[in-house]
């Protein structure tokens, strides 16, 4: 029986070296050897003059990265406690309408702002720097007594188009969030949504009622889908729903959203996370080189997700079943 064994190799000056081994369908092992000694600068300067690792700012987050970008942010301050990074989780156009309008100096979203985007706020002085850390995917839903668990990706248009034979209630967390944009911009483009999708705010909500509802379909990040206090090192959804496994196309497999299955490009609804940081926040620089870190990367690691800042070795091994 083949499975995946996923590689992720780290070095810096303050770590001899970070090997992550996750075993796609086993379990994992982490072996971290510090050469000694406190890896976190001191801190001096005070809360009120923002410097890479002190300060106060205001950053917006696509709802769906909740799980993941909170985490990201209790590390980050708790490594420079003179820092202190206030989010507002939001469905991602208003992300952007916060970034345009100067209520936040850093977005965290599924896509870096466009060419016509970009020349609006230059502008106006506005100069941003935009970089993919992480892919992920969007995860399909379904209440465990639920009889579709394995899906073709046609299917499961028809499931948002509404003409499946079988009747379901879409859930996403907002109509204006970027699952919905991946929905009429990437699966069913000049298409009409089913009359059956609505917006349940946010995607522990859109869990809560598939969990709820025997005829429901839920779309949600894959950062939500995972049981945070599980110890297998591939992961494991939570019990209260059940992931859908998706066919690839190429292969006929059908595919659930794990890590090495996005990192192998074979679950088929896969997408990134940017930041986009303006460029005269001292402290969102400074966050933002956290993200694409040694350590921040882990943390998208722990998360489940594939980071796309760091070394990724994936190697196919025999198991004995």
């Amino acid at each position: 029986m083949a499975k995946y064994l996923i590689l992720l190799l780290l070095h810096s000056k303050r770590m001899k070296k970070y090997i992550l081994y996750s075993l796609f369908g086993i379990g994992s092992v982490l072996i971290w050897s510090s050469c000694g000694g406190n890896s976190t600068p001191a801190a001096t300067d005070t809360k009120n003059a923002e410097t890479r690792t002190s300060g106060s700012i205001n950053i917006a987050v696509d709802e769906s990265y909740k799980p993941v970008v909170t985490q990201e942010i209790n590390v980050f301050d708790s490594s420079y406690p003179n820092a202190k990074i206030n989010a507002a989780y939001l469905p991602e156009s208003e992300c952007f309408a916060q970034l345009f309008e100067g209520k936040v100096k850093m977005i965290l979203t599924t896509r870096p702002l466009s060419a016509q985007e970009t020349k609006a706020c230059e502008s106006k002085n506005i100069y941003t720097r935009s970089v993919a850390i992480a892919q992920d995917a969007i995860v399909v839903i379904v209440n465990n007594a639920a009889k579709d668990s394995l899906m073709t990706v046609g299917q499961l248009k028809s499931i948002l188009t509404g003409t499946f034979a079988r009747k379901y209630n879409v859930v996403v967390d907002n109509k204006n969030g970027s699952i919905a944009r991946y929905i009429t911009d990437s699966l069913i483009p000049g298409q009409q949504l089913s009359a059956q999708l609505f917006a349940a705010n946010t995607n522990e909500e859109v869990i809560k009622y598939v969990a709820a509802n025997p005829d429901a379909v839920g779309l949600i990040g894959m950062s939500h889908a995972f049981d945070p206090k599980s110890n297998v090192g591939y992961g494991t959804f939570r019990s209260d729903i059940k992931v859908v496994s998706l066919q690839n196309d190429s292969t006929l497999q059908f595919i659930k959203p794990y890590q090495a299955s996005i990192a192998l490009k074979d679950y088929p609804l896969v997408r990134k996370l940017y930041f986009t940081v303006r460029q005269e926040s001292e402290l969102g620089a400074g966050f933002a080189n956290f993200l694409t870190s040694e350590v921040g990367q882990l943390v998208i690691n722990k998360a489940m997700m594939q980071p796309l800042q760091v070394q990724l070795i994936i190697r196919e091994v025999g198991i004995k079943p």
